[in-house]
């Protein structure tokens, strides 16, 4: 196995690691241009490559420069999704039943993928007791990630959802706001409004008749009450 790296200070490291048989064998060590063997038979192979003098130099310009050239290449062709930060969307819900409370904290359309999600009890995190989901990606390429846990729903103030990602200024804490009960001011509504159709249609109706009862008393056209005769 053999790779470079380009750290945050701008410092480069390079590694070149052999192993055999599902064991270290030997490695090299790109600052010092020397070997260190992990077997007793690796030490052959050390005095050989290193008395022979161009072997780690070879390996030092190959990890030094040529890796680190088409690193450098690399991060430039995707530097738009290296550098691309999207903040999650955070929110706790509650489901109580037979007595336990359980909270899940849900993190939606976050990038980069890695995020660290944690329920903290008084300030103390509760990892043994919290069940993660997982991360998913979702079909515009962020992610989405939960974590739960089962508490006592008198102790429900005492919990909060630690949430790490690397778009967040700073870690967020989050807790689980009791909804107000809704269903009362729902019921008024409909009520009002199946009162106010009520009214519209009686007010229509009430006109349509109106309007029937002017047609049928309209005065008949008047005669002078004098009989006609026929002129013999």
């Amino acid at each position: 196995m053999f790779g470079c790296d380009i750290l945050e200070d701008g410092s480069i490291r390079g590694y070149d690691q052999y192993a055999f048989d599902g064991r270290d064998y030997i490695a090299f060590d790109m600052d010092t241009v020397t070997f260190t063997a992990a077997d007793p038979v690796a030490e052959i192979s050390k005095r050989i490559w290193e008395e022979e003098g161009t072997y780690g130099e070879r390996w030092k310009h190959e990890l030094g420069t040529i890796c680190i050239q088409n690193l450098r290449r690399y991060l430039e062709h995707g530097k738009a999704a290296l550098k691309r930060r999207v903040q999650p969307e955070v929110r706790v819900w509650g489901k109580e039943a037979d007595g336990i409370l359980t909270l899940s904290c849900h993190a939606y359309g976050f990038y980069p993928r890695y995020i660290a999600i944690s329920w903290m009890k008084d300030g103390m995190v509760r990892d043994q007791e919290t069940h993660w989901g997982g991360v998913v990606p979702n079909s515009d390429g962020t992610y989405y990630a939960s974590a739960a846990i089962d508490v006592l729903p008198e102790d429900r103030d005492k919990y909060r959802c630690h949430v790490e990602h690397a778009s967040l200024p700073q870690p967020g804490l989050f807790s689980w706001e009791l909804q107000t009960n809704l269903v009362p001011i729902v019921v008024l509504a409909v009520i009002v409004i199946v009162a106010v159709i009520a009214v519209v249609v009686g007010l229509v109706v009430w006109k349509c008749k109106s309007g029937k009862e002017d047609n049928g008393y309209k005065a008949a056209p008047g005669h002078d009450g004098e009989s006609s005769g026929s002129d013999t």
